[in-house]
């Protein structure tokens, strides 16, 4: 479980908005509590849900 002391902001690029993610697995928690294969695919669901999703650490939640 993260904590959100050390909770950063993903790095969003112009990819994310037009849902063109790698493929690398490169796994992250994000702050509502799901694992995201990539930072690209939180950043996705950032803008799906415009919610300020974080990232609480590297790897699966």
């Amino acid at each position: 479980q993260g904590k959100l002391g050390l909770s950063r902001k993903p790095v969003c690029a112009e990819m994310a908005e037009i849902h063109a993610c790698p493929i690398n697995l490169a796994p992250v928690c994000g702050s509502d509590g799901n694992s995201y294969a990539n930072e690209c695919l939180l950043c996705v669901e950032r803008l799906k849900t415009k919610s300020d999703i974080l990232i609480t650490r590297d790897g699966d939640c």
